[in-house]
C-alpha cells in the first residue's frame, strides 16, 4: 500500500490557518491537486478524498500526486467566498506575498509548492447547477491543451485567464494548470458528481503511466468563454433542457411560470442551468460554452465569472 506523506504548514497559528498536505509518492512527475479555494467546496473536497483512498490500495505510484483539499480554510469553514480576515478572495492575489495578509501569505506558501509541480488541477464546486466540465487557457498555451484534453469531461471551457488566478499564473509559467468545476451545495456533497471526477483524474493518471490500470481514451469537446443567459422579469423559472445539451441561438432553455419563454442568443452547450428557482429581473439562469473559431457567434461578449445581480425592486 501507497503512504501518504503528511506535511501540515502553518500559516497564522492565532486563527487555526493551517494548510495540510498530502503527498502520495515521491518520484517525477508530479501532480498537484488542490480545491476548497472558498466556501463553497464540499463536493470537491469529497472528490479529493476519494482520489486519496484509491491511492492507498495501490502497490505503488510512478510519480507523486500531491493534494491540498482545503486550500483557503476559514472561508470553507464559514462557507464564504473571502477570507473574513482580510476579506480577500484567494484565488486572486497569487503567487501571494510572503510578508502580506494572512490570504496573501496562504496563496504565497500553495505557490511555492505549485511552481514545483509537473500538473496541477484545481477543483472546485459551482455556484450555479452544472454539469462537470474542465476550465483552462486552452486557447492561448499548447502546454495547458495538452492536460485539458487528456482528462475524461465532455468539455474543456475556455478560461477568462484573470491575473491572480492560480491557474493563470502557473500556464503563464510554462505549467499545465486546469480547474475541474462540479456541481454541488455549500454543505452537501454531490456524491455522483465527485466519483465521476474521481474517475477522470485516475484516468489522466494511468494515461500518464503513473498507476496501473486501463487507460480509456479521453475525448472532449474545446469550446469559448462562458457566456451568460439572465432573465428579464420575476417569477418561477423552470429550465425545460439539460445540462450538457447542444442549443442553438433563439433555443428556449426555460420558462418563467406566467411570464414567458427564456431563449438563448447563443449558440453552443448549456454548462449551467438553474433548478427550479424564484427568480429575479437581472438573475443569472444559464452558462452557454459557444463553439471555438468562426462558428462563435458575434453576439457574444466575453464575460467575467461574476456572481448575477439580484435587483428586487
Amino acid at each position: 500500500m501507497v503512504k501518504a506523506i503528511v506535511d501540515a504548514v502553518d500559516i497564522d497559528l492565532k486563527t487555526g490557518t493551517t494548510l495540510g498536505y498530502y503527498t502520495f509518492g515521491q518520484e517525477r512527475p508530479n501532480v498537484f491537486i488542490l480545491g476548497a479555494m472558498y466556501g463553497r467546496s464540499a463536493t470537491d473536497v469529497y472528490a479529493s478524498y476519494l482520489i486519496m483512498k484509491h491511492l492507498e490500495g495501490l502497490d505503488r505510484i510512478d510519480g507523486s500526486v500531491t493534494f491540498l483539499p482545503v486550500s483557503s480554510p476559514l472561508a470553507f469553514r464559514l462557507g464564504t467566498r473571502v477570507s473574513p480576515l482580510d476579506s480577500k478572495d484567494l484565488d486572486t492575489v497569487f503567487p501571494g506575498n510572503e510578508h502580506g495578509t494572512v490570504t496573501e501569505r496562504t496563496a504565497w506558501e500553495i505557490w511555492r509548492r505549485a511552481s514545483q509541480a509537473d500538473y496541477i488541477i484545481e477543483l472546485r464546486t459551482g455556484w450555479l447547477n452544472c454539469t462537470s466540465h474542465v476550465v483552462a487557457m486552452h486557447r492561448d498555451y499548447i502546454h495547458v491543451r495538452n492536460l485539458a484534453s487528456q482528462i475524461g469531461l465532455p468539455y474543456v471551457v475556455q478560461s477568462t485567464g484573470t491575473r491572480g488566478a492560480l491557474t493563470t499564473e502557473a500556464a503563464h509559467e510554462g505549467i499545465p494548470a486546469v480547474s475541474i468545476e462540479m456541481r454541488g451545495d455549500t454543505d452537501q456533497v454531490d456524491s455522483q458528481v465527485a466519483v465521476g471526477v474521481k474517475e477522470a483524474i485516475l484516468n489522466l493518471l494511468r494515461i500518464k503511466d503513473m498507476i496501473v490500470g486501463e487507460k480509456l481514451e479521453a475525448s472532449n469537446s474545446l469550446m469559448g468563454r462562458l457566456q451568460h443567459v439572465n432573465v428579464d422579469t420575476e417569477g418561477f423559472f423552470i429550465p425545460t433542457v439539460d445540462l450538457g445539451e447542444p442549443v442553438k441561438s433563439g433555443a428556449v432553455l426555460g420558462h418563467v411560470q406566467d411570464k414567458g419563454e427564456i431563449m438563448t442568443p447563443f449558440d453552443g452547450a448549456v454548462i449551467s442551468l438553474s433548478r427550479i428557482n424564484y427568480v429575479f429581473e437581472g438573475d443569472m439562469i444559464a452558462r452557454i460554452a459557444p463553439p471555438l473559431g468562426e462558428q462563435w457567434p458575434s453576439m457574444a461578449v466575453e464575460q467575467e465569472e461574476t456572481a448575477p445581480v439580484r435587483r428586487k425592486w
